[in-house]
């Protein structure tokens, strides 16, 4: 006689009963990331700066996706502001036990990506003490709460640019900035090994957002595509899809690491 097939089980989401906070996420990578975590079973708090409208719209494809979604505004780098929107999120939607710290601020006030490094000095300490704050003050207000549940995972958004120039222009504000949270990462993840709690920096190439458009982005994307091994610039998916990695069991062995997402460009 023979065995009756065996009953297929449907796979647990990688996320399953997970609770994130991305900050900066009403576009761009930001809102690709909260996206893909809730596909993949998280309950999102989508922070976001000033457009409500943008927010909202992330969190209706989240709810789509069949999972909790919050919106909730504050400036990522101020302490007190930050403190009240993990709290709301912890109140509305659980105990946060992921955060994806996103928030880089206003990108229109940058110099020009050729301008002179040492003309660059007022601009590079304020975008230096911009970054650290918003990532300080994200992981100082949910670390507690990690701690008392014995872990969690902080994925910080950083730049392939903070290991090497790039090939359009040497953007110096953004390579500085992010080298700097790079090795803030290093030093939380070496403190916080002991409590469970991984930190890991997603390096993102250049990646095509609003926040980098203009008649300049066409024709970078064409040259970028060329000089790429694997042939095309990276997108937001590419990014979300190696957040939702690092921030599943999968990579549980995983901290202190930098993983550079930009089709190998600036491959070692």
């Amino acid at each position: 006689m023979n065995a009756p097939a065996p009953t297929a089980v449907a796979a647990e989401p990688l996320l399953h009963g997970r609770v994130a906070l991305v900050t900066g996420a009403s576009r761009g990578i930001g809102a690709a990331i909260a996206r893909a975590l809730a596909r993949h079973g998280a309950a999102v708090a989508v922070n976001y700066h000033s457009n409500r409208t943008a927010a909202d719209a992330v969190v209706a494809d989240i709810t789509a996706a069949g999972s909790r979604g919050l919106a909730l505004a504050a400036d990522a780098a101020d302490d007190a502001q930050v403190a009240s929107l993990v709290a709301a999120a912890a109140a509305e939607l659980g105990d946060i036990d992921l955060l994806v710290a996103n928030a880089f601020g206003d990108t229109t006030s940058m110099v020009s990506p050729d301008a002179p490094l040492l003309d660059q000095a007022d601009a590079l300490r304020a975008r230096v003490d911009i970054q650290l704050a918003a990532t300080l003050a994200a992981v100082r207000h949910v670390v507690p709460g990690m701690r008392r549940r014995g872990g969690g995972t902080i994925v910080l958004i950083g730049a392939a640019l903070s290991r090497s120039t790039h090939v359009q222009g040497r953007f110096a504000e953004f390579g500085v900035t992010k080298a700097a949270q790079d090795a803030l990462a290093r030093h939380l993840a070496a403190e916080l090994g002991e409590d469970g709690i991984r930190v890991n920096v997603v390096a993102p190439g250049m990646v095509p957002t609003d926040a980098n458009a203009g008649p300049h982005q066409d024709a970078a994307i064409t040259m970028l595509n060329r000089m790429t091994p694997l042939g095309r610039v990276s997108t937001v998916d590419d990014v979300a899809g190696t957040v939702v990695a690092l921030s599943s069991d999968l990579t549980r062995q995983v901290t202190g690491a930098v993983v550079t997402v930009d089709g190998g460009m600036t491959m070692a």
